[in-house]
């Protein structure tokens, strides 16, 4: 997910990778489930760094 992201948007992999990890969730109740990533937040995020950049 994060280094399509990253060449979709002209931005470091290491960058959005980043964003990616501090935009998911663990997993419910600490062992059920995989973790998830909040993809609105994640957007909303990538949206910021690509205006700064």
């Amino acid at each position: 997910m994060g280094s399509g992201s990253a060449e979709k948007n002209g931005l470091p992999v290491a960058q959005v990778q980043k964003l990616v990890d501090e935009h998911t969730d663990g997993r419910t109740l600490g062992f059920i489930g995989e973790p998830r990533v909040n993809v609105l937040q994640l957007n909303i995020a990538l949206k910021e760094l690509v205006a700064k950049s």
